[in-house]
């Protein structure tokens, strides 16, 4: 009897003991996983916040860029100075062409009318926020609006710069509008499996994007009535917040990460789905005989998470660092490996040159045929030029239809039968589309370095002059930087 009771006693205590054991496992395994699920969520939340923030500094340096050039000029009034005011809209067109987050560039005078549009003029848009926020507070310069409906009846935010005489009075502002779907469009590139979810909301809680979760209306505020007051408080407050709730009304509890992005009127939010069956299967397999399993499913599934996290991380460091389209290097890359070949020739004082492309007239392809056709176009040219191109050769795409490629060791002379031969590749493209062949030309513009003290954007900026230059000269053409050993300044091919 003793025998029996002291069996049952030590049965007990083992049991309990297990019972300890496991519960403690599971809690302490609970813990790790939402450390890992929230470093995963911040991650995430890190790539789209350096994504916006590098888009719009991008735009807003674009955007003191067309400041500086109209402020130097002064503007011009269609009844006045016709000629020198279609001037001024070609140029907005151009930089509108450049950035990808631009859906129309446009500016208004010190009274706040609407003097340069592609599609509207004298409107008053005094009770727009950037006006009111330029005008009424001289200290600011740059403005992001929240989302607003347009002139066009398109939900989009406006980033404006404002133009100033030298006494710093408000003389109007270059701007330029952003279209929501631009959000939802970059994003919905990223290969997200159905749990993880990303949003991205305006200051005031309007739906900019969400993908691949979330059947809200873009520019819709959403609701927060399954969302504590304490929760926003805390968000606004400390400018990010970890919080569990059902955001979907899908039925399932999600993790979520919210974050402001600093000095623009975002909130980033990213989810991931709480799998409660996985708890339940884990509580059912800790006993003396499943733990090895156990052990064994754990290692199995953190190398398997080891291995997505590794994939994604590849994939969003291509987003980061790769243009979506073409696959080229985009403007953060060139900028990277432009340095390093800079560094090189300061050391070996190996020369190398520039060459700035622009495809000829690519806005008729893209309003004739539109923007697929476009983009064919734009990743055939890509190809093109990747095929013709040394493996030391950059290639970079900086937006639209605008193209740069850096070939070391090269001076002007040998740089120019790179471009006339790129240009004879490119001519030769063809594109079908509904029975049309499609053929396309483009302009060039060379500059190579010639003194170490030389920066990047200097060479790319002379690349550009000479760019336009080639543009102003009849398209299809090469333009040289005069002070190279380029030996056949303006080449028509």
């Amino acid at each position: 009897m003793r025998k029996r009771s002291a069996f049952v006693y030590s049965s007990m205590i083992i049991g309990f003991l297990i019972f300890f054991l496991s519960a403690s496992y599971i809690y302490n395994a609970y813990k790790s996983d939402r450390v890992r699920v929230i470093d995963r969520l911040h991650f995430n939340a890190s790539f789209v916040d350096l994504w916006l923030t590098k888009s719009f500094y991008d735009s807003s340096l674009v955007l003191e860029d067309m400041v500086a050039d109209l402020s130097f000029s002064g503007l011009h009034s269609a009844d006045n100075n016709p000629k020198d005011y279609q001037r001024e809209l070609y140029y907005l067109r151009e930089k509108e062409e450049a950035l990808p987050n631009a859906t129309s560039a446009f500016i208004i005078n010190q009274d706040c009318l609407l003097t340069h549009s592609k599609a509207f003029i004298n409107i008053d848009l005094s009770q727009r926020e950037y006006c009111r926020v330029l005008k009424g507070h001289p200290e600011k310069t740059t403005v992001v609006t929240l989302p607003f409906t347009d002139l066009a009846e398109r939900n989009v935010v406006v980033q404006g710069h404002k133009i100033t005489n030298e006494s710093n009075d408000f003389l109007g502002m270059v701007g330029i509008s952003t279209n929501l779907t631009f959000f939802n469009s970059t994003i919905s590139q990223l290969d997200l499996p159905s749990s993880i979810g990303i949003a991205i909301l305006s200051s005031n809680l309007k739906l900019l994007s969400s993908v691949p979760k979330g059947n809200e209306r873009i520019g819709k505020r959403i609701n927060v009535a399954k969302i504590k007051p304490e929760v926003l408080e805390a968000l606004y407050q400390h400018g990010e917040v970890v919080f569990n709730s059902d955001i979907y009304n899908d039925g399932n509890i999600d993790t979520i990460y919210a974050r402001k992005i600093k000095d623009l009127p975002f909130i980033i939010v990213v989810t991931k789905q709480q799998d409660y069956l996985r708890t339940m299967v884990s509580v059912s397999l800790l006993t003396i005989v499943g733990c090895f399993f156990v052990i064994i499913g754990l290692l199995l599934f953190n190398l398997h998470y080891v291995k997505r996290t590794k994939e994604q991380k590849e994939k969003y460091s291509e987003l980061a660092y790769y243009d979506y389209l073409t696959g080229v290097n985009n403007r953060r890359s060139f900028d990277l490996k432009a340095s390093q070949v800079l560094a090189t020739y300061r050391r070996q004082r190996k020369p190398f040159s520039i060459i700035m492309c622009d495809i000829d007239n690519f806005k008729e392809y893209n309003d004739q045929y539109g923007h697929e056709v476009g983009d064919i176009m734009i990743t055939a040219f890509a190809e093109a030029c990747l095929n013709n191109l040394r493996d030391s050769d950059i290639l970079g795409r900086f937006g639209g239809d605008e193209f740069v490629i850096l070939v070391p060791e090269q001076n002007g002379t040998q740089a120019l039968v790179v471009a006339k031969k790129l240009q004879e590749v490119v001519r030769e493209i063809s594109v079908l589309i509904d029975d049309t062949e499609l053929t396309m030309t483009c302009s060039m513009g060379v500059s190579t370095i010639t003194d170490p003290k030389m920066t990047i954007q200097e060479l790319l900026g002379i690349a550009d002059n000479r760019l336009y230059e080639a543009k102003e000269s009849g398209r299809n053409c090469v333009r040289c930087d005069s002070k190279t050993n380029c030996t056949d300044n303006y080449l028509h091919l």
